[in-house]
Protein backbone atom coordinates (compact mmCIF):
# COMPACT_ATOMS: atom_id res chain seq x y z
CA UNK A 1 0.00 0.00 0.00
CA UNK A 2 2.85 2.36 0.82
CA UNK A 3 4.55 1.62 -2.52
CA UNK A 4 1.35 2.42 -4.41
CA UNK A 5 1.02 5.67 -2.49
CA UNK A 6 4.65 6.56 -3.27
CA UNK A 7 3.93 6.00 -6.97
CA UNK A 8 0.63 7.87 -6.84
CA UNK A 9 1.92 11.05 -5.17
CA UNK A 10 4.24 12.19 -8.03
CA UNK A 11 1.49 11.56 -10.58
CA UNK A 12 -0.97 13.67 -8.61
CA UNK A 13 1.59 16.43 -8.08
CA UNK A 14 2.43 16.72 -11.77
CA UNK A 15 -1.23 16.57 -12.82
CA UNK A 16 -1.85 19.40 -10.35
CA UNK A 17 1.03 21.41 -11.83
CA UNK A 18 -0.27 20.74 -15.34
CA UNK A 19 -3.78 21.93 -14.42
CA UNK A 20 -2.28 25.02 -12.79
CA UNK A 21 -0.36 25.77 -16.01
CA UNK A 22 -3.50 25.38 -18.10
CA UNK A 23 -5.48 27.72 -15.87
CA UNK A 24 -2.93 30.45 -15.10
CA UNK A 25 -0.32 30.60 -17.88
CA UNK A 26 -1.16 32.83 -20.82
CA UNK A 27 -1.50 30.75 -23.94
CA UNK A 28 -0.61 31.78 -27.49
CA UNK A 29 -2.87 31.79 -30.53
CA UNK A 30 -1.12 28.76 -32.02
CA UNK A 31 1.77 26.41 -31.32
CA UNK A 32 3.99 28.14 -33.86
CA UNK A 33 3.52 31.49 -32.09
CA UNK A 34 4.35 30.11 -28.64
CA UNK A 35 7.51 31.14 -26.86
CA UNK A 36 9.98 28.60 -25.57
CA UNK A 37 8.88 29.23 -21.98
CA UNK A 38 5.22 28.62 -22.82
CA UNK A 39 6.11 25.37 -24.54
CA UNK A 40 8.24 24.20 -21.62
CA UNK A 41 5.59 25.21 -19.07
CA UNK A 42 3.03 23.11 -20.92
CA UNK A 43 4.93 20.06 -22.15
CA UNK A 44 7.22 19.28 -19.18
CA UNK A 45 4.41 18.86 -16.60
CA UNK A 46 2.31 17.00 -19.18
CA UNK A 47 5.18 14.65 -19.98
CA UNK A 48 5.95 13.98 -16.32
CA UNK A 49 2.28 13.53 -15.42
CA UNK A 50 1.81 11.05 -18.25
CA UNK A 51 5.01 9.23 -17.35
CA UNK A 52 4.11 8.74 -13.69
CA UNK A 53 0.51 7.84 -14.49
CA UNK A 54 1.51 5.22 -17.07
CA UNK A 55 4.15 3.96 -14.62
CA UNK A 56 1.32 3.17 -12.19
CA UNK A 57 -0.16 0.83 -14.78
CA UNK A 58 2.99 -0.70 -16.29
CA UNK A 59 5.49 -0.63 -13.46
CA UNK A 60 8.37 0.16 -15.80
CA UNK A 61 9.66 3.72 -15.87
CA UNK A 62 11.52 3.30 -19.18
CA UNK A 63 8.43 2.03 -20.98
CA UNK A 64 6.39 4.79 -19.38
CA UNK A 65 8.83 7.45 -20.59
CA UNK A 66 8.79 6.08 -24.13
CA UNK A 67 4.99 5.87 -24.29
CA UNK A 68 4.68 9.40 -22.88
CA UNK A 69 7.16 10.66 -25.44
CA UNK A 70 5.11 9.04 -28.20
CA UNK A 71 1.92 10.66 -26.92
CA UNK A 72 3.66 14.06 -26.83
CA UNK A 73 4.88 13.58 -30.42
CA UNK A 74 1.36 12.70 -31.56
CA UNK A 75 -0.01 15.74 -29.73
CA UNK A 76 2.52 18.05 -31.39
CA UNK A 77 1.77 16.56 -34.81
CA UNK A 78 -1.94 17.10 -34.19
CA UNK A 79 -1.47 20.74 -33.18
CA UNK A 80 0.68 21.40 -36.24
CA UNK A 81 -2.06 19.79 -38.37
CA UNK A 82 0.43 17.21 -39.64
CA UNK A 83 -1.11 14.15 -38.03
CA UNK A 84 -2.31 11.62 -40.56
CA UNK A 85 -2.45 7.85 -40.70
CA UNK A 86 1.13 7.58 -41.97
CA UNK A 87 2.73 9.88 -39.37
CA UNK A 88 0.68 8.30 -36.57
CA UNK A 89 1.61 4.82 -37.74
CA UNK A 90 5.30 5.65 -38.01
CA UNK A 91 5.27 7.23 -34.55
CA UNK A 92 3.56 4.20 -33.03
CA UNK A 93 5.95 1.82 -34.78
CA UNK A 94 8.98 3.84 -33.64
CA UNK A 95 7.78 3.89 -30.02
CA UNK A 96 7.02 0.16 -30.20
CA UNK A 97 10.50 -0.58 -31.52
CA UNK A 98 12.07 1.57 -28.80
CA UNK A 99 10.05 -0.24 -26.15
CA UNK A 100 11.08 -3.62 -27.53
CA UNK A 101 14.73 -2.51 -27.63
CA UNK A 102 14.69 -1.47 -23.98
CA UNK A 103 12.78 -4.57 -22.87
CA UNK A 104 15.15 -6.33 -20.44
CA UNK A 105 13.75 -9.82 -21.15
CA UNK A 106 14.81 -9.70 -24.82
CA UNK A 107 18.39 -8.58 -24.23
CA UNK A 108 21.08 -11.22 -24.26
CA UNK A 109 23.83 -11.14 -21.67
Amino acid sequence: MVQLLLKLIPALIFWGIFIYVIIYVNYPESLTQASVEQLLYFFIPLFLALTFTINLLLGSIIRSILISFGIIILLVLKTLDSLNIVSAGLTIIAVGLLISYFNPSTRSA
